[in-house]
């Protein structure tokens, strides 16, 4: 049975790890719009897990934002991008059976008979530093968490009125 419009349930997530400098973007970023986003019906939530941890949170929204730190070639620290989660080149850190990937995880939720979303979007933020432990990202990449939000602000709420 389709949902109705009104019933669609979206999921704005910021991940990261906000004591690696700038793999915390994606969570300082949806911090920013948070009160926004409630307000105009996305559900907004925090996220310093991934791979399969991730289903736990995903699991009852139909569409999804991702906001998180990538390091995609040609792109400087603070660059913002918009990639569909089904595109995104596969992890090459599949080291042990608990890190898998977005799209991977996502798979496995839908394949395991979980209802996770049909529909996911990341928002990158091209890092600079993901290494060194502080809760403060480099200037560059703070600089763009404004953008990347607002981007994804703007995502979310075009799935909303899908």
């Amino acid at each position: 049975m389709k949902r109705s419009t009104s019933d669609r349930k979206v999921l704005l997530l910021g991940i990261g790890n906000t004591l690696l400098t700038d793999d915390g973007i994606g969570i300082h970023a949806v911090r920013l719009v948070r009160e926004r986003a409630q307000g105009a019906g996305v559900s907004v939530s925090e996220a310093e897990v991934a791979g399969f941890a991730l289903l736990d949170v995903l699991d009852g929204y139909d569409a999804l934002v991702v906001v998180d730190a990538v390091r995609l070639p040609d792109l400087e620290p603070g660059e913002v991008t918009v990639v569909d989660a089904d595109t995104m080149p596969p992890s090459l850190h599949l080291v042990a059976g608990h890190q898998v990937d977005l799209p991977t995880a996502l798979a496995l939720g839908r394949d395991s008979g979980l209802h996770v979303p049909s529909t996911a979007v990341v928002v990158g933020v091209q890092i600079a530093d993901d290494r060194t432990f502080g809760t403060e990202p480099t200037p560059a990449v703070a600089a763009a968490a404004g953008h990347a939000g607002e981007t994804a602000l703007r995502l979310a709420l075009a799935l909303v009125a899908e």
